[in-house]
C-alpha cells in the first residue's frame, strides 16, 4: 500500500498531511517551517511506512528546498503540474486553505498517478545549468540594450566604425576607449597596433581605413558628456558586466556539450539537420528522456505546441497552440526551424522540413502558423529516432 505524504508548500514554511492510497488520514495537516530540525522530525516519524511517496505542487523556487531534502535521503518525491492542480480542485468544491490544499495535491496525484515522471535521467541533471543560460541571455539582452542607450549619449558614432557594437573587439575598445576625447589625439599607429593587438592578428596596417574614419568622426562629434561624466563611468561598466556574461554563458555551452556529448539521444538528435551541438544538448537539459513518452502525441503535448481543441457535437473548433508544456524546449524547436529553413533555401532545397514549409505557404498559412507545423514535424522525427535508436537519414 502507498503512503503518500503531501505538502503545501509556502515561502519559508508548509502544511503537510499525512495519507494512505485508501484516502485514510495518518496525520492530520500540520504546519511545519523549513529548517533542518523539523523535518528530520517529520522523516524519523514516516520512514518505516511502506512505499512512501512525497508529493507535491510546483511553486517557483520555493518548493525546492522541500524537494531537495527528501530527494537526500532517497525517498520517491513528485513534483505536480500546478495546473493540474487547478483542474483537480475546480471538480471539488471551492473552499480553498492550506490544511485542504494539502488534501488536494495528495489526492490529486493519487487520482493521476499515471500521468507523473520523476525527474532524475541522465539528461534532467544538467537542467539546472539550461536554466541558468537562460537567465543569463535574459539578463544580457537588458544589458546590450542599455549598453546601445549609452552608446547613443556618449559617442553615437562608434555605430559607424564598427559593423558589430557587440563583438569582443568593439567592447574591448569602447571599454579601454569609451569617450572620443580620449583617441581624438592619439597616433594613427598606436591605435592601429592596439586594434590588432585586440583582434589577435599580425597586420596592423588592416585597421588604418577604420582608425582614420574614427578619429575624423570624433573630431566633429557633436558629443555633450565629458570624458570624466556618470554616464561614460556607466558605459565602463556595462561593457563589463557584458563580457563577463559572455564567459559565463561560452562556460555553460561548453559544459553542457561536454558532459552530454557522449549520450545515446545526443548522437540521434544531433545528427537532424538544424540540430548544432549546444542545441542539442540545451534541448536535452530541458525536455529530458525523450522516450520515456508512449507515443509522439505525448511528446507534442509537452512542448505546448498541441492545438487547443473545443468539441460539442457536430462543431468542433482547433485554436492557437496550448502553450502549457515546455517553454524553452519551444524556443530552441522554434529557433532550430528557422535557422533551417534559411540555410536550406540557400543550399538543400530537397531537405523535408523545408519542403514541408513551403508547402504550408503554398496552401496561404501564415509565416507564424506553417513554423508551428514544422516544429510538430520535427518532434514527430526527433521522437520516431530517439524510440527506434537510430540516425538521421535524408533518403
Amino acid at each position: 500500500m502507498k503512503h503518500i505524504l503531501s505538502f503545501d508548500v509556502a515561502k519559508g514554511k508548509s502544511v503537510f498531511c499525512f495519507i494512505d492510497e485508501l484516502k485514510n488520514i495518518i496525520i492530520e495537516p500540520t504546519l511545519i517551517e523549513h529548517n533542518k530540525n523539523e523535518f528530520d522530525n517529520l522523516l524519523n516519524l514516516v520512514k518505516n511506512y511502506p512505499n512512501l511517496i512525497v508529493v507535491m505542487e510546483s511553486t517557483s523556487i520555493y518548493h525546492l528546498p522541500v524537494e531537495n531534502y527528501f530527494r537526500s535521503k532517497a525517498i520517491d518525491t513528485v513534483v505536480m503540474n500546478p495546473k493540474l492542480v487547478k483542474q483537480f480542485r475546480d471538480t471539488l468544491n471551492k473552499s480553498k486553505t492550506d490544511k485542504l490544499d494539502c488534501f488536494k495535491i495528495a489526492r490529486c496525484y493519487l487520482g493521476t498517478i499515471d500521468n507523473f515522471y520523476s525527474k532524475n535521467d541522465e539528461y534532467f541533471m544538467y537542467n539546472p545549468l539550461a536554466r541558468q543560460y537562460w537567465s543569463l541571455v535574459e539578463s544580457q539582452t537588458r544589458l546590450k540594450n542599455r549598453y546601445k542607450q549609452l552608446i547613443e549619449i556618449v559617442f553615437p558614432e562608434f555605430n559607424l566604425v564598427f559593423d558589430d557594437l557587440y563583438s569582443d573587439l568593439a567592447l574591448n575598445f569602447i571599454h579601454d576607449f569609451p569617450h572620443p576625447s580620449l583617441f581624438a589625439n592619439r597616433r594613427i599607429d598606436y591605435l592601429m597596433n592596439y586594434l590588432k593587438k585586440k583582434n589577435g592578428t599580425t597586420q596592423a596596417f588592416r585597421f588604418k581605413n577604420k582608425v582614420l574614419k574614427m578619429k575624423q568622426l570624433a573630431s566633429n562629434s557633436l558629443c555633450f558628456v565629458t570624458f570624466d561624466s556618470l554616464q561614460v563611468q556607466n558605459l565602463i561598466q556595462v561593457i563589463e558586466m557584458i563580457q563577463y556574461h559572455k564567459s559565463e554563458i561560452n562556460k555553460i555551452k561548453n559544459q553542457l556539450i561536454n558532459e552530454m556529448k557522449t549520450t545515446r539521444l545526443f548522437k540521434i538528435i544531433n545528427s537532424i539537420p538544424g540540430f548544432g551541438e549546444f542545441s542539442t544538448a540545451l534541448f536535452l537539459a530541458e525536455v529530458g528522456d525523450i522516450t520515456r513518452f508512449d507515443n509522439k502525441y505525448q511528446f507534442i503535448s509537452f512542448m505546448g505546441i498541441d492545438s487547443v481543441t473545443s468539441q460539442s457535437g457536430v462543431a468542433s473548433y482547433h485554436g492557437p497552440i496550448s502553450k502549457t508544456g515546455c517553454k524553452f524546449g519551444r524556443t530552441i524547436l522554434f529557433n532550430v526551424i528557422t535557422t533551417l529553413i534559411q540555410i536550406s533555401a540557400r543550399t538543400d532545397k530537397t531537405n523535408p522540413i523545408y519542403l514541408f514549409f513551403r508547402k504550408k505557404q503554398s496552401e496561404g498559412k501564415h509565416y507564424y502558423k506553417c513554423i508551428i507545423a514544422c516544429e510538430t514535424k520535427l518532434c514527430k522525427t526527433i521522437y520516431k529516432l530517439c524510440t527506434s535508436d537510430c540516425l538521421y537519414s535524408n533518403k
